[in-house]
């Protein structure tokens, strides 16, 4: 039992490892708090349901559709809404006000849309699959879950220092006033984030949607996971981050062992308690 749920744990894991990279890139390069970023999350998975399932159209297809229609929101959030604000003076309260409300408004348009009936992906029956080691049981699709995971993860550490732009990114980080000084162009910046972090917001969205499916509420947990894992991973920290997500996804269904699962998310909210009391800076600071 504590194997499999070992095993349950890193699959959750990873898909909030991704969650997190994909808000921890926005918040650690604008620090503006993306509460919008739950909704993008959700219509990801909902668009690429509804491209394949209620247009017929073909499940890569309908995936990269979801993932270019995903990272025109994010760019459109921050091109209409956020930089607008900035324009006139608006403070970060200001601004996560805005976000806040922009996220109510997508997520009852989907409700509208899509009702609120739990949507999942469909695939290909062998991908379904499970196969048992040792005991465990784990499908193919969990198998490939954790692969997309760490390869994100890779090439977002080599995009952040080994790339002209992921050095301007955290050239912008670390000191927006001297960035613009050295030539850096800090609007196509934000652009740039924007657009990255709502793509990995858009692939654990519909990595999920295949596995466990979605709703239109799912955004904001899936908000709440990804700004835990933030804070416990250490702002500006791609490792960190990813570090943290495995941690909260072991924690959280290592724990549903013990006490009943209607708590699970509390775990999340208690390892998030521990950090900020004890190491506020997170598990790896940044680099």
């Amino acid at each position: 039992m504590f194997l499999q749920l070992l095993v349950n744990g890193i699959i959750a894991g990873s898909v909030y490892a991704i969650l997190g990279l994909g808000f921890g890139i926005i918040f650690s390069t604008t620090r503006t708090f993306h509460f919008a970023h739950g909704a993008v999350y959700s219509m990801a998975g909902y668009l690429a349901f509804q491209f394949c399932v209620s247009w017929q159209i073909p499940l890569t297809i309908s995936i990269a559709l979801s993932l270019l229609s995903t990272i025109f929101l994010g760019i459109a959030i921050e091109g209409l809404i956020y930089r607008g604000l900035r324009g006139v003076g608006a403070s970060s309260m200001e601004l996560l006000v805005s976000s806040l409300g922009l996220f109510i408004l997508l997520q009852n348009f989907m409700i509208i849309l899509w009702q609120s009936d739990p949507r999942v992906l469909p695939v290909a029956e062998a991908i379904r699959k499970g196969i048992s080691i040792g005991g465990i049981w784990v499908t193919y699709l969990q198998l490939i879950i954790i692969a997309i995971s760490i390869s994100l993860w890779g090439l977002m550490l080599v995009f952040s220092h080994k790339t002209k732009m992921g050095k301007a990114i955290r050239a912008l980080e670390s000191d927006p006033e001297m960035t613009e000084l050295v030539g850096i162009d800090p609007v196509y910046i934000r652009f740039l984030v924007y657009g990255i972090g709502s793509a990995l917001a858009g692939v654990s969205s519909i990595l999920a949607t295949m596995d466990v499916g979605i709703d239109p509420n799912s955004g904001i947990m899936a908000l709440l996971i990804a700004v835990i894992t933030v804070i416990v991973g250490g702002i500006g920290n791609y490792s960190g981050t990813a570090l943290a997500g495995l941690l909260l996804g072991i924690a959280e269904n290592i724990g549903i062992w013990k006490i009943p699962s209607e708590w699970k998310s509390s775990i999340a909210f208690g390892i998030l308690l521990i950090f900020i009391l004890f190491r506020p800076t997170g598990l790896l600071k940044k680099t």
